[in-house]
């Protein structure tokens, strides 16, 4: 689970039927639509599309000058947290140790505590991915209806907290009694790349993780596949 999160804010995959009904809801609703849709066909973190806080401040997003529409790809931007890989002088002999170790391997000496605020960093990683036409459409749309330069962000003119809120909104119109969030679009993604036969591996270069066996926590069967999987079973 996500650091920071509580077991109530992991989000319950949708069925299809439910993801329509979502859509439904939104349908009249150009800028939820153009989000949803993008969200739902490319499995970017809210992250990337919105940007990521760091001391109050927004990182990242995407901008209109991101996408090439004529290549139809996306570049997008996430902030992630990495690891140094520090040494410890030793005090009394000065020789260099790791990090992870709490007492000198030469002299045996206790070593000085690490210092967390140097021991990480943050990093931006970009990625590059192509587009459904069903996302170029929704976004030439937006754009258009916006009037959105090349330097402005997508969707920046609502707060992230409304976005939250909203998606929570939409889910209770659609009469879907499922706790479903801005993640949950991720989820949905994975699992129907899952279902199709795709390996974690190829899925992990798509989406940006970092080790492919994590994806096996968005691999969740919904009680409908369940369901339908026994009724052709022949007996």
């Amino acid at each position: 689970m996500t650091k920071g999160k509580k077991p109530g804010d992991r989000s319950e995959l949708l069925t299809k039927e439910e993801m329509d009904r979502l859509f439904w809801v939104v349908s009249s609703d150009l800028y939820f639509k153009s989000l949803y849709t993008l969200l739902k066909n490319t499995g970017r973190r809210i992250g990337e599309v919105y940007g990521t806080y760091r001391d109050k401040k927004l990182t990242g997003g995407i901008r209109v000058k991101d996408i090439d529409f004529e290549n139809k790809t996306l570049k997008t931007f996430i902030l992630k947290t990495k690891k140094r890989k520090l040494e410890l002088e030793c005090i009394n002999c000065n020789s260099k140790n790791n990090n992870k170790s709490k007492f000198c391997k030469e002299c045996g000496t206790k070593l000085p505590a690490v210092d967390k605020s140097k021991l990480y960093y943050d990093t931006m990683d970009e990625k590059v991915i192509t587009l459904k036409d069903e996302v170029i459409f929704a976004l030439k749309q937006y754009i258009k209806e916006n009037k959105l330069g090349q330097n402005n962000f997508l969707f920046r003119e609502k707060s992230l907290i409304y976005l939250k809120k909203q998606i929570k909104v939409h889910v209770k119109k659609a009469e879907i009694k499922k706790n479903f969030s801005l993640h949950g679009f991720r989820h949905y993604f994975v699992t129907q790349m899952k279902r199709a036969g795709m390996s974690n591996e190829k899925i992990a270069l798509w989406t940006g993780h970092v080790r492919p066996e994590t994806l096996n926590i968005y691999n969740r069967m919904v009680p409908k596949d369940i369901e339908d999987e026994i009724n052709n079973v022949t007996l």
